[in-house]
């Protein structure tokens, strides 16, 4: 029987998992993707430059827990390059234009506008080596005998004094108990893929069904270069596209340590890029031209291309944010307190970051919702403690 089953090796599965194993308790954690981070994934370049294609910023001001974690993970802080300036492109036959980002967040249309540093990113801050260091630090100390990946779950099951989770590895399903069983995962995606018996509460599935999964719907592309090209003259790595024809609506300087490289966000729907997924490459390098010249995509100067499309990806997109994608630009307000209840008498916990009412959605809520669990699972084995912690030999034998 183990003391605590986490679903989910995103951010917030695994720093609950990181202070179980130093509470040492028994634990072991279940994720459906062939890799952990959930929306953390930074992918690199042959010359081994990092660029993020999923979570990219934390700011400090307003996520201490994320400055706290970096600075406690012994990892290195970057300032997100942001003189206050963009490339403006509004029109796809005129060049684009540097300007001042305006305290409305929009390009000024005074070009004389003065710039203020940071007005673009409003002071966020990078990891060097990506996101990815972050995972894979919280990763690092486990014992790869408590981590399962490409272990999908469909059913829960409460039991009264443990519940039974129901998992599917490859062609095998398996079942595992647990005295206590956390979902690290977003409300809607558990919703839209997990049984619960007994069923649960009618208005709490109407909060996961109403809390909609941040970035569900978005895509990213990156450009690893050869060197910053741009600073040398003198532009801006942010840029930012408002014209109808546009692939890209938002481009930012990715540069670190490890290199150059730009990034940027698609402007498109997932159903237009569907439809120009075939000519998606020549797009994307016609829009980094038009902003940065020929050199940017110039294959002496390119070492690399990336795209990730998280709105095809089922343990992030669930059909109601595939349905309701045209409302996904705006940040949603997070922190339903239906979300953040113990369920089944404490059996059962939902922790993803759209739970968390600081930070919903970022990695800082993340961060906020394993430290709520954590909390709750302290207190609960200050409730019991003669309770033995043995080594947990059915989960053991679940496939690996």
């Amino acid at each position: 029987m183990l003391d605590v089953a986490i679903v989910g090796g995103g951010l917030c599965g695994l720093a609950l998992a990181h202070s179980l194993q130093a509470r040492g308790s028994d634990w072991r954690l279940f994720e459906a993707r062939e890799r952990f981070g959930g929306r953390v994934l930074t992918q690199r370049g042959a010359d081994g430059t990092p660029v993020d294609l999923g979570a990219t910023w934390y700011w400090p001001a307003t996520q201490p827990a994320m400055a706290r974690l970096v600075a406690d993970l012994g990892l290195v802080s970057l300032e997100q390059a942001d003189d206050g300036r963009v490339l403006h492109l509004g029109d796809p036959n005129r060049a684009p234009r540097v300007v001042a980002m305006s305290a409305q967040f929009a390009p000024a249309d005074d070009a004389t506008a003065p710039a203020t540093p940071g007005a673009v990113h409003g002071g966020a801050r990078r990891v060097a080596g990506g996101m990815g260091a972050v995972v894979e630090a919280l990763r690092r100390p486990l014992p790869d005998t408590r981590l399962r990946l490409g272990h999908a779950l469909h059913a829960v099951v409460d039991h009264g004094d443990f519940v039974e989770l129901h998992l599917r590895f490859g062609e095998a399903d398996y079942a595992v108990h647990a005295r206590h069983v956390v979902l690290a995962l977003p409300p809607r995606v558990v919703e839209s893929q997990v049984q619960f018996v007994p069923v649960l509460a009618p208005d709490l599935v109407d909060a996961m069904r109403a809390t909609p999964t941040w970035m569900a719907t978005a895509a990213k592309a990156a450009f690893v270069y050869r060197e910053a090209f741009w600073q040398a003259d003198g532009l801006p790595g942010n840029a930012w596209i408002d014209h109808a024809q546009a692939m890209l609506c938002e481009v930012f300087d990715a540069c670190g340590p490890e290199g150059a490289a730009l990034a940027g966000f698609c402007a498109l729907d997932s159903a237009r890029r569907a439809h120009f997924a075939l000519g998606r490459e020549l797009l994307l390098d016609s829009q980094m031209t038009m902003l940065f010249g020929a050199l940017a995509a110039d294959d002496a100067m390119l070492r690399a291309r990336f795209w990730q499309d998280w709105a095809t990806e089922p343990q992030t997109c669930s059909p109601i944010d595939a349905a309701e994608e045209a409302q996904a630009g705006r940040h949603p307000d997070y922190g339903d307190p239906r979300l953040a209840q113990p369920l089944w008498d404490g059996r059962l916990y939902l922790a993803g970051s759209e739970t968390a009412r600081q930070g919903g959605g970022y990695l800082e809520g993340a961060l906020s919702a394993a430290g709520r669990v954590r909390a709750r699972l302290k207190a609960a084995d200050a409730a019991m403690p003669g309770r033995r912690r043995a080594a947990n030999d059915e989960a053991d034998r679940a496939p690996a």
